[in-house]
């Protein structure tokens, strides 16, 4: 962020996740373009997931998810590079690269890790066929894999510096980055940490028809044609269209399977909704797909190709363009100023050298963003009452608010001696 020097922090972290979405479009764009050798295809397929009302408004925020698209799009353009290299030395420098990616996102956001497993499956599965398997190659393999998860270390040394003034967690102890990797805290494999019983076909059918919303019955079905097609005719795209197709559906089941959130709930559906983001990716791309089997079929019945590449290039255009016109008032958020304006009225209304106790997502992240990140207020500190229920937050933390007496580690009044009135 310092080597952009324009605007707020949080304009410029937000103009990176922009950036971010609009790689994860030219991943795609490039995806498709290699399968079909049709730039139609390929732009039908990216400009559908871009202007998609979910990928357009959360590529636009400081979130993880623009950054999951990118990486979601990078593995599979290099899956597409593994599948057209000639040689073993080429496949075998891929397979590497491949390897510290699917590390590197990794770190990002978990829920990838399905994508990577049947990336890696199908990699070593053709590479075994091929007799390139080898123990040195598993091992050159294994080591780029471990490099991608570098990041993490950057973790360890900060949590044993402890110079933040805000941070998640205590990573300097093997069972705080274990904590932190598997996210105990929310609930390893699931959303949150919950009882909660969530139909698998409740979540799937509504999936599937927010997904209609999204990018329409039209795209659905052109990604229903394209496995018909490569399937019935035994098409040489085949290898990788299963390999998406396998992507898809085990994401898909697995995550409604894992979501167990309230979907009933609008709040919570906002939440899932962020997470099929993942899923419409491979459904746009197998749309591009299906353009690009109906448009060479209807080539073979008219035996000629400037009208079928007509055809397919307006119905682009028009699907593309309505996807802009559809979201675009919503996605549209340049004069949007609301959390700004609560967070600095909040801050500044509070007396001098006073001890703010925050509760949720939406004063404790934007008045942290203000008082950390842009320094208003520093006579202030800021106390996150949930975080004190963590026996991480007050260790970590009580160092940098001196003003601040903490009457316990943990706070839990039922449990322990830590309640308000000692603490005020």
């Amino acid at each position: 962020m310092i080597l952009l020097p324009v605007g707020s922090v949080a304009y410029r972290v937000n103009l990176l996740c922009g950036l971010f979405g609009a790689a994860a479009a030219s991943l795609l764009f490039y995806t498709t373009y290699r399968l079909t050798g049709s730039y139609a295809t390929g732009i039908l397929a990216s400009g559908l997931f871009s202007f998609s009302r979910l990928t357009w408004q959360w590529s636009i925020a400081a979130e993880v998810f623009s950054l999951n698209n990118m990486f979601v799009g990078l593995l599979m353009a290099l899956t597409i590079r593994f599948e057209e290299a000639k040689t073993a030395k080429d496949r075998s420098k891929i397979s590497q690269i491949g390897a510290f990616c699917c590390g590197f996102s990794l770190c990002n956001q978990h829920t990838i890790v399905l994508y990577v497993i049947c990336i890696a499956l199908w990699v070593l599965g053709h590479q075994l066929n091929k007799q390139e398997l080898s123990l040195s190659q598993m091992l050159k393999v294994g080591t780029c894999f471990a490099l991608g998860f570098s990041p993490y270390l950057y973790l360890v040394v900060s949590s044993s510096l402890n110079q933040a003034r805000w941070t998640w967690g205590d990573q300097a102890t093997i069972q705080g980055m274990l904590t932190h990797v598997l996210r105990e805290e929310y609930g390893t494999f699931s959303l949150v940490i919950s009882l909660a019983y969530i139909s698998l076909k409740c979540l799937m059918s509504c999936q599937i028809n927010r997904m209609n919303i999204e990018l329409s019955s039209v795209v659905q079905g052109l990604a229903i044609l394209a496995l018909l097609f490569g399937f019935v005719t035994r098409d040489e795209k085949i290898p990788v269209l299963s390999l998406f197709t396998s992507m898809l559906l085990c994401y898909s089941v697995f995550f409604a399977w894992r979501a167990n959130l309230d979907i009933a709930n609008p709040l919570f559906l906002g939440v899932v909704e962020r997470f099929w983001m993942q899923s419409n990716i491979v459904v746009c791309l197998l749309a591009g797909l299906g353009l690009a089997f109906l448009t060479s079929s209807l080539k073979r019945i008219m035996s000629r190709n400037d009208i079928p590449e007509c055809m397919g290039w307006v119905f682009t255009l028009v699907i593309v363009a309505n996807q802009i016109r559809a979201n675009y008032s919503f996605c549209d958020q340049s004069n949007n100023y609301v959390v700004d304006r609560f967070a600095r009225n909040l801050l500044f209304s509070m007396p001098n050298n006073s001890i703010l106790l925050l509760r949720g997502d939406l004063p404790g992240n934007s008045l942290r963003y203000l008082h950390y990140c842009e320094g208003l207020r520093p006579d202030l500190s800021l106390v996150d009452q949930e975080m004190m229920t963590y026996r991480w937050y007050v260790p970590r933390l009580a160092n940098h608010m001196s003003n601040v007496y903490f009457p316990g580690n943990l706070w839990n009044p039922v449990e322990t001696n830590f309640r308000w009135n000692n603490h005020l």
